[in-house]
This record gives C-alpha cells, sequence and structure tokens, in this order.
C-alpha cells in the first residue's frame, strides 16, 4: 500500500510480515497441492523481479489482482472499487457505501 497520511503508522511497511502472510496464506491450509502451486508463481515472479525483468513482474502481479478480485466481495460491485480499496485510497463515504452493499472490508 502506497504512503498515506491519513492511514499510515509511523514505523509501519507497506510490505507483509510473518503475521499477515500467515492470514493471507489460511485458505490453502489443507491444500498442499495450492500452496505448492503459489510457491512455484511466487518464485518465478522473485526471478523476474531479481532478473531485472520488472515489465513481466508487474503483469504477473496485475493478472493475481485480476483473479483475486474474482474471488473478492467487490466483484458484485465494481473492478475499480476492488482497485481504490486494495491501494489504500477508499474514502470514508466509499466504505460505508460498500458496506451498506453488503462489501465487506
Amino acid at each position: 500500500m502506497p504512503d498515506n497520511p491519513i492511514t499510515s503508522i509511523e514505523g509501519e511497511t507497506p510490505y507483509p510480515d510473518d503475521e499477515e502472510w500467515q492470514v493471507a496464506f489460511e485458505p490453502f491450509q489443507g491444500h498442499p497441492q495450492a500452496a505448492l502451486q503459489l510457491g512455484f508463481h511466487l518464485t518465478a515472479l522473485k526471478g523476474h523481479i531479481e532478473g531485472m525483468r520488472k515489465q513481466q513482474a508487474l503483469e504477473t502481479l496485475d493478472c493475481a489482482i485480476d483473479q483475486l478480485y474474482l474471488h473478492s466481495d467487490f466483484r458484485s460491485v465494481s473492478r475499480e472499487l476492488f482497485r481504490v480499496a486494495i491501494t489504500g485510497e477508499l474514502t470514508t463515504d466509499k466504505e460505508e457505501a460498500l458496506r451498506y452493499l453488503g462489501v465487506k472490508i
């Protein structure tokens, strides 16, 4: 998430820590093949970044974000609002409207 003076906490990093990764990967519990497959994808992405193939890495991440959108509550609302939410640009008004529509944030 980019620095946002409204939501940023001093010393907070935009990168997930161990606990956040644990939460993110909870759905893989009991699905070892899916976890292995994601490991392959993350390793390939790491290789793109290390190999300075930045464009390929960005395209890979965009593809992953698009697929995550399909599994989110935002699918019933808007891809653009999904982007706004995950980039930390969601206003209070839009957040309230999403909650009214039943989208969990």
